[in-house]
């Protein structure tokens, strides 16, 4: 975990919720790719609690923060002359 985040006590507990989760069958919470910043994850862990669920959920904003915001890439229309020679 520490290759995901630089702070050695947010990884251990990252790497808690993680054994945690996979000793009840569920799929990791922390991914171990990518990068966090330590104050932002050590945040998520601490205001959910021990409810994986919520900890789940708050990680997740962490990953993909702006997900909702995001718009389809714009697509040019070709007109039928230009795509055919």
């Amino acid at each position: 975990m520490l290759r995901v985040v630089p702070d050695r006590r947010v990884a251990k507990e990252a790497a808690r919720v993680n054994v945690t989760a996979l000793a009840v069958g569920q799929p990791r919470i922390v991914p171990s790719e990518g990068r966090f910043s330590a104050e932002r994850l050590r945040s998520a862990l601490g205001h959910a609690g021990e409810d994986l669920d919520a900890i789940r959920r708050a990680v997740s904003r962490l990953v993909a923060p702006g997900i909702s915001r995001l718009s389809p890439p714009h697509v040019r229309e070709l007109g039928p002359a230009r795509g055919r020679r």
